[in-house]
């Protein structure tokens, strides 16, 4: 159809049809240009979707990081104090041991004095010495105990404790059991969960 009879056509219809006619024409150019603005802005969105998605992985990875190493740090920190603290209460603990050890000399001189034997006529005259003797190593034990020095039991039949004892030599005996104590020669000490000096004795083969 030429543009002649397009616009003879145009002028046989009614105002109302043309303008109805123009209507629809500018409806159907906005639903396109919608058309396209959704797809625009869909495509937009999906882009911003992946990167918010991309930097909040990145975050949770740095906020991951940064809880393991406050861990890591807060464990060392526990570490060194509870080691601190252990030492504080070691050295609080053992701090007279070199002292409690010398005095331990002392301890066996007035154990010695009072297990020696001495003839019947001598008992009365040294009567009064032992009873001082005996006195005085009451006190040095109630003053090693105040410290945490206590005397390791070791009696005879007792079984030997490597952890506890001193095995100086190991003889025969019908007796006692093999393994086991026949003698003790000098007493063993420890200081509250430590050994001072293991105890000497004598063990059965």
């Amino acid at each position: 159809m030429s543009e002649t009879e397009n616009q003879e056509q145009n002028n046989e219809q009614s105002p109302e049809d043309q303008q109805s006619k123009v209507n629809d024409e500018v409806e159907q150019m906005k639903a396109q240009s919608t058309e396209i603005d959704e797809n625009i802005d869909d495509s937009e969105l999906d882009d911003q979707a992946q990167d918010l998605q991309g930097q909040l992985t990145a975050a949770q990875e740095e906020v991951a990081k940064l809880k393991d190493a406050f861990l890591r740090a807060k464990a060392e920190e526990d570490n060194v104090r509870r080691r601190a603290e252990k030492e504080v209460a070691n050295s609080r603990k053992f701090a007279v041991e070199g002292f409690a050890k010398e005095l331990l000399s002392v301890y066996d001189s007035l154990n010695l004095a009072l297990n020696s034997e001495v003839d019947e006529q001598a008992q009365d005259a040294l009567k009064g010495m032992r009873e001082g003797v005996e006195i005085t190593l009451k006190q040095l034990q109630t003053a090693l105990s105040k410290f945490g020095v206590t005397e390791v039991a070791s009696q005879v039949g007792d079984k030997l404790d490597p952890n506890l004892h001193q095995a100086m030599s190991m003889i025969e005996s019908d007796d006692i059991e093999s393994g086991c104590i026949i003698n003790v020669i000098q007493a063993g000490f420890t200081m509250h969960d430590r050994l001072l000096r293991p105890a000497m004795v004598v063990v059965a083969k």
